[in-house]
């Protein structure tokens, strides 16, 4: 081969190389370019949210900004900006927010019933992620999460109010414990055995208000209203509602109670029945699962009953549940369903059960509380079986409003005002109030 053949050979090797590093550049800077305007399109793709919160007692600042953490280590893509709320105010921004459509938070607890037409149905989200909403307790799943016929949150977490008696005091007062058949008879005579006035010990704490627990006991017909919200005569006012309301007459002349002067001067020391309780000097007291579990920080001896009621009749239990919702003005409902379902479900409040004093509203991790085979635990759970109170007020949720108007009567048998026998006219005479208070309230909420 001619020198000048080997030449032109090598030349076009060189073309060739030449060409292939320029093509390998290209593609290089191309890939390079792509990932850049890929990780700047990440990055605009980040959504941060805004979630209302409020430090409490079943869920402190600290427990829930690292359940925040946790929830953005799994979803990259969203970023929560928690803002702690004072429990005083919050429902001043609220109000506002929802009011003026302006500001409001993507995700936040919906605790009164007039937000309820601001939050976003969630129907669409459950059926399009085929979330499973059985995993809740169904009487919590039945009132905290349902408005006009569509879903519209998710229940954080239980609450309720059963009866805590100590048992040191029955033991000295040699009476037995009650048991969860007990009836209102029963708490009557009990209070007044345990009680112990050269002590300054009583049986029971006097009661807050009508229309919980152990009103209901009272049977089917001690309701503010009728089932279908129209009418009040007939049920404020029924052979049911008087009974309620008599028994209470006879535990505030029982002497098992402070006096209300006592309750005065206590409430004015910031001493509450709870603090009676834990300093030994109430024989029962119509407590919750906080104070159950700050009376076993305290190593008392007590036992958890269901409240009172009537024999063979159906039981009610004054159990609670926070509805957390997304606000229907939010920018990114996507985003906000993914931090719902994640915080409200099985590995949120899990979180917050095992790093808080969370008692969740789901079964399957409620089994799993650290404590779970104790008797105050099994006692509380079991409580939670009963028929709640909630079921009523959340489908009457002008409950609330006209309740507030009929405490006179209340006062009246705490300050010992009216005689037992005044007790069917003075209900009487509440119901046109009454009924037109529950007209004015249901217009608020549109109906």
């Amino acid at each position: 081969m001619s020198n000048q053949r080997k030449c032109h050979k090598m030349q076009r090797w060189q073309m060739a190389i030449a060409f292939a590093l320029v093509f390998l550049f290209a593609v290089s800077f191309a890939f390079a370019a792509g990932q850049q305007e890929n990780q700047a399109a990440g990055a605009e793709e980040t959504v941060t949210l805004e979630w209302w919160t409020w430090d409490s007692e079943e869920y402190d600042e600290a427990s829930q900004r690292a359940m925040a953490k946790v929830f953005e280590e799994t979803h990259p893509d969203i970023k929560i900006n928690m803002i702690l709320m004072p429990v005083s105010g919050f429902e001043t921004k609220m109000t506002t927010a929802l009011g003026s459509g302006v500001g409001g938070p993507d995700v936040t607890f919906f605790s009164i019933a007039n937000w309820y037409p601001k939050a976003l149905p969630l129907d669409d989200l459950i059926e399009r992620d085929n979330f499973d909403t059985s995993i809740y307790y169904d009487a919590f799943w039945k009132t905290k999460t349902q408005f006009d016929g569509k879903t519209i949150g998710l229940p954080l977490g239980v609450g309720a109010q059963f009866i805590m008696y100590n048992k040191d005091l029955f033991d000295e007062a040699g009476v037995a414990y009650p048991e969860d058949d007990w009836t209102t008879a029963d708490y009557l005579e009990i209070a007044r055995k345990v009680a112990n006035p050269d002590k300054k010990i009583w049986g029971c704490e006097i009661l807050k208000r009508p229309f919980r627990a152990i009103w209901f006991n009272h049977g089917e017909d001690v309701r503010l209203y009728s089932p279908d919200s129209k009418v009040v005569e007939g049920y404020l006012n029924s052979p049911g509602s008087q009974q309620a309301y008599e028994w209470f007459y006879d535990l505030m002349r029982s002497g098992a109670t402070p006096s209300v002067s006592d309750m005065e001067t206590l409430s004015s020391e910031n001493t509450g029945p709870v603090d009676l309780f834990m300093a030994g000097r109430l024989g029962m007291a119509t407590l919750n699962q906080g104070h159950m579990l700050n009376a076993v920080k305290e190593g008392m001896n007590f036992g958890v009953v269901r409240e009172p009621g009537l024999e063979g009749g159906e039981r009610y239990v004054n159990a609670w549940s926070l509805m957390v919702s997304i606000w229907e003005g939010s920018e990114n409902p996507d985003e906000s369903w993914e931090f719902l379902k994640w915080y409200v479900g099985p590995e949120g409040q899990k979180f917050l059960m095992d790093n808080a004093n969370l008692f969740p509203s789901i079964g399957s991790v409620a089994k799993q509380y650290k404590d779970a085979d104790k008797d105050y635990v099994q006692g509380f759970l079991k409580v939670l079986e009963d028929t709640n109170v909630a079921i009523w007020r959340g489908t009457h949720p002008s409950g609330s409003k006209v309740e507030s108007g009929i405490k006179d009567l209340w006062d009246k048998i705490q300050l010992n005002l009216i005689s037992r026998s005044d007790i069917k006219a003075e209900l009487d005479a509440l119901v046109p109030a009454a009924q037109l208070t529950l007209e004015e309230a249901k217009k608020t909420l549109g109906k």
